[in-house]
């Protein structure tokens, strides 16, 4: 991942991936399993507890498939683009279903995207089957705020969401890797997500 993007942004810095288990202290401070992967753009790291691919099974439904695991991290390293490219900032209390934190999130699924499908055509991934797409599209399902909602509360206010629905998710990822190309990510002047 971190090698297409050095081949996209001039002065591409690595961020490390650091894998926990439980809890632990990051420089935005501590986090638990329940977390759930994230970056933090104070140490420039991404966060993983593997135990998180298992919840998404378990507990969201998406299939644990190698692709669906790659979405993910992929999405984590879109993240650390956003915060090279000086686009990742604070929400600043901008939830609901058009604000800053989704069009941050959906920023990521896009780049997310972009990455497979380079990844696909330079042969670093064998093409992608539509099993693998499929298993893609499940986990950013299972991650929409709409989704993550119902199972949890029953319910679903879109003002509370922060990363996006499913459709949203699985929309920006597939036009990620549609294009291949960064600049159809700019979710930021969206018209509509």
């Amino acid at each position: 991942i971190q090698k297409f993007w050095g081949t996209q942004i001039q002065n591409y810095e690595k961020a490390e991936t650091v894998i926990f288990s439980d809890a632990i202290s990051t420089g935005c401070g501590g986090a638990s399993s329940a977390t759930g992967p994230f970056y933090c753009p104070v140490d420039k790291n991404v966060y993983l507890d593997l135990s998180f691919f298992q919840e998404l099974q378990d507990r969201f439904g998406a299939q644990d498939a190698p692709f669906a695991r790659a979405y993910v991290l992929a999405h984590e390293y879109g993240h650390h683009v956003q915060d090279l490219l000086g686009d990742l900032q604070e929400g600043g209390g901008q939830t609901g279903a058009t604000g800053r934190s989704v069009r941050t999130e959906l920023q990521a699924d896009c780049y997310a995207g972009v990455w497979a499908h380079n990844a696909a055509t330079t042969g670093f991934l064998q093409p992608l089957t539509d099993d693998q797409i499929a298993a893609a599209d499940a986990a950013a399902k299972a991650v929409g705020d709409d989704h993550i909602q119902q199972q949890t509360q029953g319910g679903v206010d879109p003002d509370s969401f922060t990363h996006g629905t499913s459709e949203q998710r699985v929309r920006w990822f597939t036009t990620g890797y549609t294009s291949g190309d960064p600049r159809d990510c700019d979710t930021f002047n969206a018209p509509s997500l």
